[in-house]
């Protein structure tokens, strides 16, 4: 396997974390860090290793430490993941999320305005 193909398959990555989760890295490591919670642990190992394969690459005797069964898989599961994810989905959740949260909390915040007033005998 050349430099070339890791190489492609960290960019080939870090697009379509830009392009998915909308988070912009100028290198794969950076927008892994970025990511940060919104993918998985073992997506993040993978991508960490992804990573840490590109900059061997640079180095010609560590070069021959990269196992390109692992690279090729790792580069494979990561795009698969990344595939599944709706940036519309994502978002229509994360607003569903939030009024859920807004609704609970002044639900609670009426249901003890209510029991205040019970309790001083005003109802």
């Amino acid at each position: 396997m050349s430099g070339a193909h890791i190489e492609t398959y960290a960019e080939e990555v870090r697009l379509l974390i830009e392009e998915r989760l909308k988070i912009k890295g100028k290198t794969l490591d950076r927008a892994l860090a970025r990511a940060g919670r919104l993918l998985p642990k073992w997506a993040q190992r993978e991508g960490k290793f992804l990573a840490q394969a590109t900059q061997l690459m640079a180095h010609p005797k560590l070069r021959l430490m990269i196992d390109e069964a692992k690279v090729e898989k790792a580069h494979r599961d990561l795009v698969t993941h990344l595939q599944t994810i709706n940036p519309a989905e994502r978002r229509k959740d994360y607003l569903l999320s939030t009024l859920g949260s807004i609704s609970f909390g002044l639900i609670v915040v009426a249901g003890a305005f209510v029991g205040y007033l019970v309790w001083r005998g005003y109802l």
